[in-house]
């Protein structure tokens, strides 16, 4: 188990850490079909507890926010699921996991799989395998000078990062709330992308920087401590440590990533083109598998911090003074994968239709963008905890992001 992993069981002392992935499919759902192939997919991990499938009366959103305030019983399967019928067509299959437990790659692997065996389609996927000593892709080397300099850099490039104020640290308490933008947005995002040569992601993280620059300007321009004054936004997302193996592990099931940064001067002053450009430039180097492991040298002197305290307020608030992050950024693309099935396969009973992602906060963001592609489709997921931002802020927040992105010109 890596140190980002140890970490999050050990939030969960303090707090839930769940997850979630959601598939739109198509027809009434049937739950003991969804329990008989949920169970077959974790029997190929060695895992023979039954799988809980609640059948949810519940709002999504309603559902979802219940579900990440929900803790797992300790020694139990970290994963559970639900079913809603969203429509008369279709219903929504929704499976909830302690992030500890895997990553998402690992949880879409799972879900197709799943999906495989409930809707009969025949097709012939390898078995997923846990992650083991022999599958370890956390290769750290030793603790060498790069990697120093790397933990310097970052705690330097973090100190006049703002921090979000939370009202209660103590206050562990979890919203969402899911949204889609209208179709074919996803378009104008990839050639505006293109145009100033970024990426997807490279935009998002842009455009949340300058959402949450304005949100917080006035807040950090009333600091009356010009030397502490904490003018930066600093937030962050995800790289796959996957291809540090040359060993094909995308039948393998765990947790293979690691984190980078971006960071910049007050980005609700810059245009959105010149904030892009420079997120292209700084995550050109930072999101370089090398410099991820790197990150994760930082993680592992924070938990070494971490560990020595046991005082709960100490650990609630020591990541956001220490390492201050206004937000993180999930994003995928699931444009031609399995889950992009516009029309049921011969003989199948049923087809995916939808999925979207859920992230956790915890010790190190206070809220989460998940944004999730699928041809012309892109919805996105809000997660914050209540503590340090309620529910009109966010709707705010998610609101102007999507406005920015709807022409980002």
């Amino acid at each position: 188990m890596n140190d980002f992993q140890q970490l999050m069981r050990q939030w969960n002392a303090l707090a839930p850490y769940n997850a979630g992935h959601v598939m739109r499919v198509s027809g009434a759902p049937d739950l003991e079909r969804w329990r008989a192939a949920l169970s077959v997919v974790l029997r190929t991990l060695g895992i023979t507890e039954p799988v809980l499938i609640e059948l949810s009366t519940l709002e999504l959103d309603q559902k979802i926010v219940e579900e990440l305030n929900r803790r797992f019983v300790p020694g139990t399967l970290p994963l559970r699921a639900f079913v809603t019928v969203d429509q008369r067509d279709s219903h929504l299959l929704g499976v909830i996991y302690d992030h500890w437990f895997a990553d998402s790659p690992s949880l879409r692997a799972l879900m197709q799989r799943a999906a495989v065996h409930y809707c009969g389609s025949g097709e012939n996927l390898p078995p997923l395998r846990l992650a083991g000593d022999d599958n370890e892709t956390f290769e750290h080397s030793g603790f060498g000078f790069r990697a120093a300099v790397s933990c310097v850099r970052n705690y330097l490039r973090h100190r006049r990062a703002h921090r979000i104020h939370l009202r209660d640290p103590l206050d562990f308490g979890t919203g969402f709330f899911s949204t889609r933008f209208p179709d074919g947005a996803i378009d104008h995002i990839r050639l505006f992308a293109k145009k100033h040569g970024a990426t997807v992601n490279d935009t998002f993280l842009a455009t949340a920087s300058q959402v949450l620059g304005k949100f917080t300007a006035e807040q950090r321009n009333s600091d009356r401590f010009p030397r502490a004054k904490r003018d930066r936004v600093a937030i962050a997302t995800a790289v796959d440590l996957k291809p540090l193996s040359a060993r094909n592990l995308d039948d393998v099931f765990g947790f293979f990533v690691g984190y980078f940064t971006v960071v910049h001067d007050r980005p609700e002053m810059r245009s959105l083109p010149e904030l892009v450009a420079a997120t292209a430039r700084e995550t050109s180097v930072s999101k370089s598998v090398a410099h991820a492991l790197q990150f994760t040298w930082s993680l592992r002197v924070a938990r070494w911090i971490w560990d020595r305290s046991s005082r709960a307020r100490f650990k609630a608030q020591f990541f956001q003074k220490g390492l201050p992050l206004l937000a993180g950024i999930s994003n995928v693309n699931l444009t031609g994968s399995w889950a992009d099935q516009e029309e049921m396969a011969p003989g199948n009973r049923a087809a995916v239709l939808d999925y979207f992602r859920v992230s956790p906060v915890g010790p190190l963001l206070p809220l989460v963008f998940t944004l999730t592609t699928i041809r012309h489709r892109l919805s996105l997921c809000l997660t914050y905890r209540t503590t340090a931002f309620s529910q009109k802020q966010a709707e705010r927040i998610a609101t102007e992001l999507m406005e920015r992105l709807r022409c980002p010109e």
